[in-house]
């Protein structure tokens, strides 16, 4: 019985410990996506796309009439821009 209880439960935990970054990417993208999007309505950009990558988001945007994109992360809700950032274009 104990054994049992033992094997079940470290079969519980390995399979939170796989799926923890699924469950923490559901948690926290929306709250980064809203940091970018006001970023990006505070610059003035226009047609504001986000998209969700493994390792950064993928801004999709018009400025000055001309679409452009960016890559990004966002940790402790400061984006970090991959190359330029919005406003360098």
């Amino acid at each position: 019985m104990k054994v049992a209880l033992i094997l079940s439960g470290t079969v519980i935990v390995l399979l939170l410990l796989a799926f923890l970054p699924n469950i923490l990417t559901r948690v926290m993208d929306p709250g980064n996506m809203r940091v970018i999007r006001a970023h990006c309505d505070a610059v003035g950009l226009s047609d504001v796309e986000i998209k969700r990558w493994p390792n950064h988001y993928g801004v999709s945007f018009r400025k000055n009439g001309k679409r452009h994109y960016a890559k990004c992360r966002v940790a402790g809700g400061t984006i970090k821009w991959k190359g330029k950032s919005p406003e360098q274009y």
